[in-house]
C-alpha cells in the first residue's frame, strides 16, 4: 500500500522504475533483475551462508538458491588455475624448460 492506502501493483512498480532509469539515463532492465543481482552479490560474499541467502530469497530448496545464484568470476577461475599449477609444480618440479 502507498501513503494514501492504495494497493501498489507490480505494473506500477515497473512503470516508476522505468521512469527512474530514464531520468538518470540508465539502461533499461527489468525490476526483477535487481533481485537477481542482490542475491548474486550476497551469494558471492563470504559473510553470508547459502542457508541465510535461501531464507532471504524465500526459496524452499537450498539447491535452487545454490544453482541459480552461486557464480564464479574470472578472478575465481584464475585462483583455481593458480592452485592447480602450484600442485603440478610441487609434484613435477618448478620448471617447464628443457
Amino acid at each position: 500500500m502507498n501513503a494514501v492506502g492504495t494497493l501498489i501493483t507490480p505494473d506500477s512498480i515497473s512503470h516508476y522504475f522505468t521512469k527512474l532509469l530514464d531520468k538518470n539515463h540508465l539502461p533499461h532492465i527489468k525490476f526483477h533483475a535487481l533481485r537477481h543481482s542482490c542475491i548474486s552479490l550476497l551469494a558471492n560474499n563470504t559473510a553470508f551462508t547459502m542457508k541465510q541467502i535461501q531464507d532471504y530469497a524465500g526459496h524452499g530448496d537450498f539447491l535452487t538458491t545454490f544453482n541459480v545464484y552461486s557464480h564464479t568470476d574470472a578472478s575465481d577461475k584464475k585462483t583455481e588455475m593458480d592452485y592447480i599449477t602450484s600442485c603440478f609444480t610441487d609434484l613435477f618440479g618448478g620448471s617447464n624448460e628443457e
